[in-house]
């Protein structure tokens, strides 16, 4: 293939089809415990905030640590001895979005996708679909990576400084 073959979008596609980022607000939202399991909840939110609104209500986050709760049976086929890990809960445009992400194997993180319809928005379902994250959920994720290295796999793995280690309100 030419580099000139790069240019041209797959047919039916135009450069104006895909939208312009926008950041969008970004926060910890709290420590979600059940069972022994750790996990830390971020919150995205994609329409524009006042400085003192939270990132997400308490309604729906209530509503996804109830729903990741429920799936914690699942982590079992895998692996959860670390009973560790984050969720991100996206607040997006066309549906909520949450991310159950657990560390397994040392350096393995396996995830659970769930989402709620606008129009029930606090009820959630697991999916099946391949998706894994949008631009913006991705940001917590590198960020959750980078505190696994930094104070799991350092030669003298420390729990609770993972767990404390949560990145604070940002945008993306």
């Amino acid at each position: 293939m030419s580099a000139d073959q790069f240019d041209q979008w797959p047919s039916g596609l135009s450069s104006s089809d895909f939208s312009i980022y926008q950041p969008r607000r970004m926060g910890f939202l709290d420590h979600w415990r059940d069972d022994g399991w750790a996990i830390k909840a971020y919150g995205i939110q994609h329409r524009a905030l006042d400085d003192n609104e939270p990132v997400v209500g308490d309604e729906i986050a209530e509503a996804a640590s109830e729903h990741v709760s429920r799936l914690l049976p699942l982590t079992r086929e895998e692996g959860s001895f670390y009973k560790t890990g984050f969720a991100v809960l996206h607040e997006g445009t066309l549906a909520n979005w949450l991310l159950f992400q657990w560390w397994t194997h040392q350096d393995v993180w396996c995830q659970l996708l769930s989402y709620s319809n606008s129009d029930d928005h606090l009820t959630f379902v697991h999916s099946t679909r391949p998706l894994r994250a949008c631009v913006y959920e991705t940001a917590i994720i590198w960020y959750e990576q980078k505190s696994w290295i930094r104070h799991v796999l350092n030669g003298a793995p420390d729990r609770r400084a993972y767990l404390l280690d949560v990145m604070r309100d940002e945008y993306c």
